[in-house]
């Protein structure tokens, strides 16, 4: 009897309206005009209307938060947050996330160097020698995220690096057009070495959020609009590059 009550409250659910089922998410946003940013008490861009679609189609609603990345992780960990938008994969991060590939960037990563730094630097063995200033939990390249180098000092805001730089308290700022490069390339001379490199980017669910049991379907949906071309779409509207699109 208990068994065919069971079976007829999943028969009756399986039959509900799927706006009754919906669920709100919580996801962080940030500031990266104009693929993600903050518009009055709204995150816009191109991945919030992208993520906010497909949500939309799979019968669930976001709740976008300004939050910054570093206590974002922080968050992801107490399953405190469902979404992540826009960001690269480390194994830390993937200890914490679940991801989702929304395409293929070209990167370069870059490196600045103090006035009172003489020399160059034309290979990674040449930055293993040197005081690399580096903003702390960002993702620059596979290579430099295992670097050996001699000193790595790690600060919070990029503001902190420019003035560390004028006053040669580090040699060298490794930068990129992510991460703030134009605050450095007017005032400063830049190295020769520069490390370019395929770097996918993801949106992810985290593995302890609630949003983890629809993981399978946001995925699939995501290499639809990938394949469909649909994607690019997204970045055509607010006039950015589409990321390559790769398939295995």
């Amino acid at each position: 009897m208990k068994k065919t009550i069971q079976l007829l409250v999943i028969s009756l659910v399986a039959l509900l309206p799927k706006h009754l089922l919906a669920e709100t998410f919580a996801a962080h946003c940030r500031n990266y005009p104009p693929e993600l940013f903050f518009d009055g008490s709204k995150c816009a861009g191109v991945l919030p209307d992208l993520v906010s679609d497909i949500f939309t189609e799979l019968g669930h609603d976001i709740n976008w938060a300004y939050v910054p990345w570093v206590r974002s992780i922080r968050e992801a960990k107490k399953g405190n947050v469902d979404v992540m938008i826009r960001h690269s994969m480390t194994p830390e991060r993937k200890s914490v996330l679940k991801p989702i590939t929304y395409g293929y960037t070209i990167r370069h990563l870059s490196f600045y160097k103090s006035p009172r730094f003489r020399g160059d630097i034309t290979s990674y063995d040449d930055l293993e020698k040197v005081n690399i200033g580096a903003i702390r939990g960002v993702f620059y390249s596979p290579r430099f995220s295992v670097l050996n180098t001699r000193t790595l000092t790690l600060v919070g805001k990029t503001d902190q690096l420019v003035a560390m730089l004028e006053l040669g308290r580090i040699d060298v700022v490794v930068t990129s057009a992510s991460h703030n490069e134009e605050l450095f390339d007017t005032r400063f001379e830049k190295a020769t070495f520069v490390d370019t490199f395929l770097n996918p980017v993801y949106i992810s669910i985290p593995l302890n959020s609630s949003a983890i049991g629809i993981y399978d379907d946001v995925a699939q949906r995501m290499l639809e609009y990938r394949k469909s071309g649909k994607v690019d779409t997204y970045f055509e509207k607010y006039g950015v590059p589409a990321p390559q699109q790769i398939f295995e």
